[in-house]
């Protein structure tokens, strides 16, 4: 009886945890914040400096991670072919290994 009751806890937390899936992929629903993305920045900040507002992108970005784990983080990005900037307050976080390479905005 006990291992019953631990195996619909576990599924339920499992249950809980996991993202809405539709027509075979992964949806994300944005949060009140998604104005608001890594490190302070807002949406609004990120588009007037001419950088590339990101409601899913990856949190290793910029960093030259080896492994990165799978989650959306809202975030502005840089540099690209494009040539995305950052606000004044912000600088462009790039591995520097990568051509053209998209980075984020953090605080200086």
């Amino acid at each position: 009886m006990k291992y019953l009751i631990f195996l619909i806890l576990v599924f339920g937390v499992l249950l809980i945890g996991c993202e809405t899936i539709q027509d075979g992929t992964i949806t994300h629903e944005p949060s009140p914040d998604d104005n608001v993305g890594f490190d302070g920045i807002t949406k609004q900040e990120c588009e007037t400096a001419y950088g590339h507002w990101n409601e899913c992108g990856s949190p290793c970005a910029g960093t030259n991670a080896k492994v990165c784990i799978a989650m959306c983080q809202v975030q502005c990005e840089c540099g690209g072919i494009a040539g995305f900037g950052c606000p004044s307050e912000y600088k462009c976080r790039l591995s520097g290994k990568i051509a053209d390479e998209m980075g984020v905005c953090v605080k200086e």
